[in-house]
């Protein structure tokens, strides 16, 4: 008998979490503080405000700027990436913590 792969059972598992949800709504915030700062601040220092989100979004978006590419469509790819990447790997740590403590049981028995 073959076994077939549920793929919207692991997205569930990775990104439909308290954890990974938590981060994703963090990097969002960052990206909008950055744009409304962007938009709106006549200050020559509100083009630093795009570093926070790579700074939220690392160490993967590190890589991507390693890449060395300055184009919009990569700059937004890359960030894209690697709040999905980092919010799988919190979605998955969340996941095996908690299936951890599941499995334990509460009071040890002596037996």
């Amino acid at each position: 008998m073959t076994r077939t792969y549920n793929w919207g059972m692991t997205a569930r598992r990775l990104w439909g979490n308290p954890a990974a949800l938590g981060y994703l709504a963090l990097v969002l915030g960052t990206v909008a503080f950055t744009l409304v700062t962007m938009g709106f601040a006549p200050e020559p220092d509100a083009s630093m405000a795009g570093v926070w989100m790579y700074v939220a979004t690392a160490p993967v978006s590190f890589l991507f700027v390693m890449a060395g590419s300055v184009e919009t469509w990569f700059m937004v790819f890359s960030l894209v990436v690697s709040a999905l990447v980092q919010s799988a790997v919190i979605g998955a740590l969340y996941s095996a913590l908690r299936a951890r403590r599941q499995e334990s049981p509460r009071r040890p028995s002596l037996i």
